[in-house]
């Protein structure tokens, strides 16, 4: 075989469109390229052709790479064929000595580098050319010793320009590993660096030679000499393969995050003999993880600002409803209320001047209809803002909602302040708590079948604490533990005021009866702060007036009175 000649190079994998860019990549070689798709095709073209070298996949159905390999080095004839694995699946360095053990020359990892593989391909096709080669020349210099001595010193010289060749190709190879991007480094059974690639020493700038033993561990950041000594070390006492992330410094001063790892070889007795391993740059994923996770709080940070946002907004939307509240009641106080006690008057004005027996009687009944009218309108307006809660404060308003709702469903109520001299409060803060009492309340009268209810309001230090509590069959676990899913409009609601003031809800089953009890922080100074000017002006400091809830209404003309006017729009039907 001469230097033209072409050598066959056959590439072994189960897809096709892997063997047409591995076509595309070693056709510029210019050697006869085979192709085969499975393991018994692949040796069926090595009994029939005179093959360089094997490029195989490791990954193949029936007869993967690595059997294949072992019955290729086990056949005479196939002893000095060199094979080249490539794999995408298996890249540790166990896969790779598999590989070794089983006669490769060299371990390719998915994606390829064209000009590597061709390079490293044509460098065993020489080399399985020259081998050729040499193999001719020896038989000619055999043949021809007797007849031509000086055919023995041409061939001499032939043999010495091809092992000078076969050095070069060594070298060529030799360099390839030196060029890898990775620290490559050894150790022995003890843990001491016995060899350190070129890349060590060029990225740190130490002086050859420096970073064997565990002269290395003087260019790792004091942070991380301890943590990754501990971890080597632990390492070779267990045999446990060794993975670590610590910061190099490089010969600007700079610190880089490199991640090694390393396995053990071990002797057949069991014994550790080597390790083998390396050490990869891994700063800029490592300032792409930072970075996440940066990003990620401050996602976080700005999920709670539109809490927050959108907490405030409840709030004030809360606020609205309360004020819409308070004109409702005006209006129909003001509006309706007075429109229908106009009609009043002329009813009873036709009632006095017109004698017909028949429109006296009718006109009396439509008085009484207005006349209740007037009471209903009175009734509503009053459960919808009371006028007792900004007049004269939350305990007023809370005597005469307990009153009417005795009188109106049977449940005997009881009210328990403390201190008795309880403090006037803001009026976004009665106003909540007026509301969720309305509301347990309610919720007592449709729900509970109870008999007897207890309100318990407390000012502690710091904080005020408002319990709803009756003697009926309870509620249900789901309920009592607050799950969405559970609940329903008016705990709901009851949860959300609470959560605007920066309290906490809580429901208990008593058994029997349930216990809902409302916890808000609160401070003496913001009472102080937040205090409302009709508080000052009614001169209640310290404590609730005792003024008759009847008394609110003088303006308006006769007292109306609400526990017999009309039902509570609550427990309408």
């Amino acid at each position: 075989m001469s230097a033209k000649d072409k050598v066959n190079i056959l590439m072994v994998d189960d897809q096709p469109a892997k063997l047409l860019s591995y076509e595309v990549i070693l056709g510029e070689l210019g050697e006869n390229l085979i192709k085969a798709t499975s393991g018994k095709e692949a040796l069926e073209q090595l009994l029939k052709n005179d093959i360089a070298v094997v490029l195989m996949d490791v990954s193949m159905p029936e007869l993967d790479g690595f059997e294949l390999a072992e019955m290729i080095s086990q056949h005479p004839r196939f002893r000095k064929t060199a094979i080249i694995f490539i794999s995408a699946v298996h890249l540790t360095d166990m896969d790779r000595l598999k590989g070794y053990q089983r006669g490769a020359v060299d371990y390719i990892s998915v994606p390829i580098i064209p000009e590597l593989l061709r390079a490293r391909v044509s460098i065993f096709a020489d080399l399985h050319r020259k081998t050729h080669q040499l193999e001719s020349l020896n038989a000619e210099l055999e043949r021809r010793v007797a007849e031509r001595t000086e055919e023995v010193d041409r061939r001499a010289t032939a043999l010495q320009q091809l092992n000078l060749e076969l050095a070069r190709k060594n070298q060529e190879l030799d360099a390839i590993m030196h060029t890898a991007p990775d620290i490559i480094f050894s150790r022995r059974a003890d843990g001491a660096r016995d060899y350190i690639s070129d890349r060590f020493y060029e990225y740190t700038g130490a002086p050859a030679g420096s970073g064997q033993g565990f002269g290395w561990l003087e260019y790792v950041h004091p942070d991380d000499r301890e943590r990754s000594t501990s971890q080597w070390m632990f390492c070779v006492e267990t045999g446990e393969n060794y993975e670590s992330e610590y910061r190099l410094r490089g010969k600007d001063g700079t610190y880089r995050w490199f991640r090694a790892r390393a396995v053990p070889i071990h002797a057949q007795s069991g014994e550790i003999v080597k390790w083998y391993g390396t050490c990869a740059d891994i700063h800029s994923s490592k300032l792409l993880e930072q970075s996440m996770r940066d990003n990620a709080a401050q996602l976080e940070k700005m999920v709670d600002e539109r809490t927050v946002a959108l907490r405030r907004l409840s709030g004030r939307l809360m606020t609205m409803q309360d004020e819409e509240r308070r004109r409702i009641a005006r209006e129909l106080h003001d509006g309706l209320g007075q429109e229908l006690a106009v009609a009043r008057m002329m009813l009873e004005t036709i009632v006095q001047k017109n004698s017909s027996h028949a429109k006296k009687q009718a006109a009396s009944e439509a008085s009484d209809i207005v006349d209740r009218a007037l009471q209903q309108v009175r009734s509503i307006s009053h459960l919808l803002h009371p006028p007792l809660l900004d007049e004269v404060g939350l305990l007023s308003a809370l005597q005469w909602f307990l009153e009417g709702m005795t009188k109106r469903s049977g449940i005997e109520t009881a009210l328990d302040i403390q201190p008795t001299a309880f403090p006037r409060l803001p009026a976004e803060l009665e106003t909540a708590i007026f509301r969720v009492i309305q509301e347990a309340l309610t919720n007592v009268f449709r729900h509970s079948g109870a008999r007897h209810a207890w309100v318990k309001l407390i000012k502690e230090e710091g904080r005020i604490v408002v319990t709803v509590r009756d003697d009926g069959k309870g509620v249900s676990e789901e309920v009592s533990d607050l799950l969405p899913a559970s609940l329903g409009v008016g705990i709901g609601g009851m949860k959300q005021r609470a959560q605007e003031f920066g309290g906490e809800l809580r429901l208990m089953n008593t058994n029997p009866g349930t216990a809902v009890e409302v916890v808000i922080p609160f401070s003496a100074a913001a009472a102080q702060k937040d205090q409302s000017p009709a508080a000052a002006d009614t001169g209640a400091e310290s404590s609730y007036s005792k003024q008759s809830p009847r008394a609110t209404d003088a303006e308006a003309g006769p007292a109306v009175d609400l526990v017999d006017s009309a039902p509570m729009a609550e427990f309408l039907p």
